[in-house]
């Protein structure tokens, strides 16, 4: 005759480790992590001018954006256009080597977008880099 009898493990239980916690930990992190990195730059939305030369890809200190608006962004900070040149100098007594990447819309008046440039040779910015796209 068979036994139906459930035969148990000594101590009455198996040996293992509950990983439910651990992965709700892991995706709270990685969805932070996401969102924040999303958050990072302004969400401006630029046109940048084409070029036909390539660029090799460099890491900038500082990245001034312009859009066709007007609206200038020292990386993720408004700044006002008589602001520019107060703003770089005190970039440059921080860090005088620092490299400056230029994203500036397409579509800006080319006085606006010489202002910038007057400013930042005004403030002593040696390391200017401007940003295009690739045709």
């Amino acid at each position: 005759m068979k036994s139906f009898a459930r035969k148990t493990e000594p101590f009455g239980a198996t040996a293992g480790v509950d990983i439910t916690p651990m992965l709700d930990v892991i995706f709270q992190l990685l969805l932070f992590f996401i969102l924040t990195s999303a958050l990072m730059q302004p969400n401006i939305k630029l046109d940048l001018p084409e070029s036909s030369q390539n660029s090799e890809t460099v890491e900038a200190d500082l990245v001034i954006s312009a859009g066709k608006d007007g609206r200038i962004y020292f990386n993720d900070r408004n700044v006002l256009p008589e602001e520019v040149e107060v703003f770089l100098r005190q970039f440059i007594a921080q860090n005088s080597d620092g490299l400056v990447i230029l994203r500036v819309d397409s579509a800006l008046p080319y006085g606006s977008f010489f202002s910038i440039l007057d400013a930042s040779r005004g403030a002593g910015v040696k390391n200017l880099h401007l940003a295009h796209e690739e045709k």
